[in-house]
């Protein structure tokens, strides 16, 4: 058992409860620069579907910009298992469903129009000066489903 009593470990389940929800609201409202502060600066983020190597947060944000600017992303999170390690280290799995749907005439994700996905985030946090952040974030997903852009032909 770690040292962190009942009321701490509450509010720290509190706190990242709303971390993610920030992380999903700011994703689908394409606020980079504050999705950006949620994350520490040494992050490590895998998101196999798109990349099979693990990536830093600067790379992740670039891709994630430039993969959702002009789409429309509805995300949501369900039933998560946070476990709080210490005062300042916690780890969490998260039931995630997407759904992503790209500009026209821009292929997305696979080439797809639109995508529905479902799965499970596993992630780690670290506090910093009272606030919890995201040190590394894994998406495994269960099923995807991928509505293929129309190809035009000339």
């Amino acid at each position: 058992m770690n040292n962190v009593d009942r009321l701490q470990r509450l509010e720290a389940v509190e706190d990242i409860k709303h971390l993610k929800a920030r992380y999903f609201r700011w994703v689908d409202t394409q606020q980079w620069q504050e999705l950006r502060t949620l994350f520490v600066d040494d992050a490590i983020l895998l998101f196999p579907e798109t990349d099979p190597e693990p990536m830093p947060i600067g790379q992740f944000m670039r891709a994630v910009e430039a993969a959702f600017t002009g789409g429309v992303s509805i995300h949501h999170g369900h039933m998560a298992e946070i476990e709080i390690l210490s005062l300042n280290t916690a780890q969490a799995i998260w039931a995630m469903e997407d759904r992503i749907y790209f500009p026209p005439g821009v292929p997305g994700i696979r080439g797809a129009s639109e995508i529905h996905g479902a799965g499970h985030y596993h992630e780690t946090y670290i506090r910093r000066d009272g606030i919890w952040l995201f040190k590394s974030m894994k998406l495994t997903r269960l099923r995807l489903e991928v509505k293929l852009a129309p190809v035009t032909v000339i």
